[in-house]
C-alpha cells in the first residue's frame, strides 16, 4: 500500500470509527481505531478515540493507558488532556484530575467546562475558596452555565453564605432541565434557617411538575414538623416513602411526630417498623421516650444499653445514660 493509500485507508477508517461512536456503537468504533492503529501506531487520534470508548464505559484504568500513549507522542493533545482528566475523576484521583485539567487551561483556558470541571473538583477536596473561584471564572465565559451555578450554589451554602447560595440557585429555577434541584437546593437553605413557609412555596413548586418527587416530600414534611403541624408532616412523610425514601428513615420520622402528639401506641409501632429493619439510633431513642413516659423503667434501661454498646462515642447518649443512672440507681444495681 502506498503512502497516499494509507492516508486515504486511515481517514475513512477515523471517520467510521467517529460515525460509529456517535452512533453508540462503541465495540465497532474501536475496532475501526484498532486497525488504525495497525497502521499507524502512533495515531493520537485512534489513540484519544479508544480512550474515549473506554472512559465513557467506565473503564478508567484502561482508557488512561491509552490517553498516556497518546500525550507521549503529544503532549499538548487536548482532547487526551481532559479526557485523561475525567478518567482520574472517575478513579477519584482528584490531584491527578486536577494536574491534568489544568494543563489543558494552559494551553486552552477559556474552555469553561473544563474551568466547571476544575471547580468541582476543587470542591470535592474542600478548597472552597478555590474551586468558588473556578467557578465565577467558568460564569465570565458563560453567565448561564448551569453547573457552574450549581457549584457555586453548593460552594456558597458550604461557606454559610446561604443568601448568596440563593442566588444562584434562582438563577435556574426557570432552567428546563435543572429547576427541580435548584429549586430544592433552594428550599432545603430555607428549611434549614427555619423560613419554612418560604420553604413549602418552593417544595410545592417541585411537586407541581414532579408529583412523585420524595426529596421535595420529606423536605416539606421536615418544615411542617418544625411548624408542629405533626400530621401533615406524618402525610407527607408517608408520600415520601411511597414515591422512594428509606422507609425506615420515614418511619423513625413519623414515630417522632406521634411521640410529639403524645400519641405513644402510634410511635412505637412506627419505631418498631423501623427496628424490624435493623439496629438504628433514632427509633431506639424514641422507644426509650415512649418507656420512660409508661414508666417501663427496666425496658428503658436495656435501650439505653443497646444504644451505648453501638454509639460509644456518642456524647447525647453519654448524657442520657448518665442522668439515667442518676434518676434511676436502683435499676442499675439490680442488674450488676
Amino acid at each position: 500500500m502506498t503512502d497516499s493509500e494509507n492516508d486515504k485507508e486511515v481517514k475513512n477508517l477515523a471517520k467510521t470509527a467517529h460515525n460509529l461512536r456517535k452512533e453508540g456503537r462503541f465495540r465497532e468504533a474501536e475496532a475501526k481505531y484498532l486497525k488504525i492503529l495497525e497502521l499507524e501506531p502512533d495515531n493520537v487520534h485512534a489513540l484519544a478515540g479508544i480512550g474515549n470508548l473506554k472512559c465513557k464505559t467506565k473503564q478508567f484504568k484502561e482508557s488512561l493507558r491509552y490517553y498516556q500513549r497518546c500525550l507521549e507522542i503529544d503532549d499538548h493533545n487536548l482532547y487526551a488532556l481532559a479526557g485523561a482528566g475525567d478518567c482520574y475523576r472517575g478513579l477519584k484521583d482528584m490531584d491527578n484530575a486536577l494536574e491534568s485539567w489544568l494543563k489543558y487551561l494552559s494551553f486552552n483556558p477559556d474552555d469553561y467546562k473544563i474551568i466547571t470541571r476544575v471547580g468541582d473538583a476543587l470542591r470535592r477536596k474542600n478548597d472552597l475558596p478555590g474551586s468558588k473561584k473556578y467557578y465565577l471564572l467558568a460564569l465570565e465565559h458563560r453567565p448561564q452555565d448551569p453547573f457552574a451555578l450549581m457549584g457555586l450554589g453548593n460552594v456558597c451554602e458550604k461557606m454559610g453564605n446561604d443568601e448568596e447560595a440563593l442566588l444562584y440557585f434562582r438563577k435556574l429555577f426557570s432552567s428546563a432541565d435543572y429547576a427541580t434541584f435548584a429549586t430544592t437546593s433552594a428550599a432545603n437553605i430555607y428549611r434549614k434557617t427555619g423560613k419554612y413557609e418560604k420553604a413549602i412555596e418552593l417544595y410545592e413548586a417541585v411537586l407541581a411538575g414532579d408529583p412523585k418527587n420524595s426529596h421535595a416530600w420529606n423536605g416539606k414534611a421536615d418544615c411542617f414538623r418544625g411548624m408542629k403541624k405533626y400530621e401533615a408532616a406524618i402525610h407527607a412523610w408517608n408520600q415520601a416513602q411511597k414515591y422512594g425514601m428509606n422507609r425506615a428513615s420515614a418511619m423513625t420520622r413519623i414515630g417522632d411526630c406521634y411521640l410529639s402528639m403524645n400519641d405513644l401506641e402510634n410511635a412505637q409501632i412506627s419505631y418498631q417498623i423501623t427496628l424490624a429493619a435493623g439496629y438504628d439510633k433514632y427509633a431506639c431513642l424514641g422507644m426509650l421516650r415512649i418507656y420512660l413516659k409508661k414508666n417501663k423503667i427496666d425496658k428503658a434501661f436495656e435501650t439505653l444499653e443497646l444504644l451505648k454498646r453501638n454509639e460509644p462515642q456518642d456524647p447525647r447518649i453519654a448524657s442520657e445514660y448518665k442522668s439515667f443512672i442518676e434518676k434511676y440507681p436502683h435499676v442499675t444495681r439490680n442488674e450488676k
